[in-house]
C-alpha cells in the first residue's frame, strides 16, 4: 500500500464464484444453500480492515466465508483496484485466488 492510498483510499470491484454442495434436489429457501448477503457482508467487513496486499485480502474472505459455509467446495474470488498509483501505469490491479475444499 503506497502513502497516497493510505490518505486518499481506492476503490475496488470484488467478485465471487462459489462452488458448493446443494443440502436439497430441488432448492427452494436460503437456508438450504449459500446466504450471499452473509457473503457480502464478510467480504465488507474484510475490505473495512486496511490491509497492505490483494493476495492477503482474498485469502482471508476466502477461508472466513468458508468457515462460515463449510459446504463449499470451491471459491474463486477477484478483486480489482481502479485505480494504481504508479508514476507512468493505466488502468487497473487485480489478483484472482482460487481454492478447492
Amino acid at each position: 500500500m503506497h502513502e497516497e492510498e493510505r490518505i486518499l483510499g481506492n476503490e475496488y470491484h470484488v467478485e465471487v464464484a462459489l462452488d458448493f454442495d446443494e443440502k436439497a434436489e430441488i432448492i427452494e429457501h436460503v437456508n438450504d444453500t449459500i446466504d450471499y448477503s452473509v457473503v457480502y457482508d464478510i467480504i465488507r467487513k474484510r475490505m473495512q480492515i486496511p490491509t497492505p496486499l490483494l493476495e492477503t485480502v482474498v485469502m482471508l474472505a476466502g477461508h472466513d466465508i468458508h468457515a462460515r459455509f463449510p459446504q463449499l467446495k470451491a471459491i474463486s474470488i477477484s478483486l480489482k483496484k481502479l485505480s494504481v498509483p504508479i508514476e507512468g501505469m493505466q488502468g487497473a490491479a487485480e489478483v484472482t485466488w482460487q481454492k478447492e475444499f
